[in-house]
């Protein structure tokens, strides 16, 4: 599932990703719907991600990006480290090696 990512409700993070909110009378997403360059833990890679479900924790979100076409699933989390809010893509393992960019490759 992915929401909808209203351009008209955007919140940019503190590390320069740009997340989007449904909005509407029943938005409990907030900004995480698609978030636009977002950092991908343990990479220098930004790519969009789309919150693929409700949160089901207070720290996480269940997100997905793609990379060369291949779906990487994980979660969305926020950290708020005193300069604002800033936000991670943070991978399953099992798909961190899709992750993984040859020297001289472009991601």
């Amino acid at each position: 599932m992915r929401f909808y990512a209203n351009p008209a409700h955007p919140f940019t993070f503190a590390n320069a990703a740009r997340g989007y909110a449904p909005g509407g009378p029943f938005d409990c997403l907030g900004p995480f719907a698609k978030v636009v360059d977002c950092p991908i833990h343990g990479t220098d890679l930004r790519r969009t991600v789309y919150a693929t479900g409700y949160p089901d924790t207070y720290f996480s979100i269940p997100a997905m990006t793609r990379v060369r076409g291949r779906y990487i699933g994980g979660f969305l989390t926020c950290d708020d480290n005193g300069q604002g809010r800033e936000i991670e893509f943070r991978p399953y393992d099992r798909f961190r090696n899709r992750l993984d960019v040859q020297q001289g490759e472009t991601p």
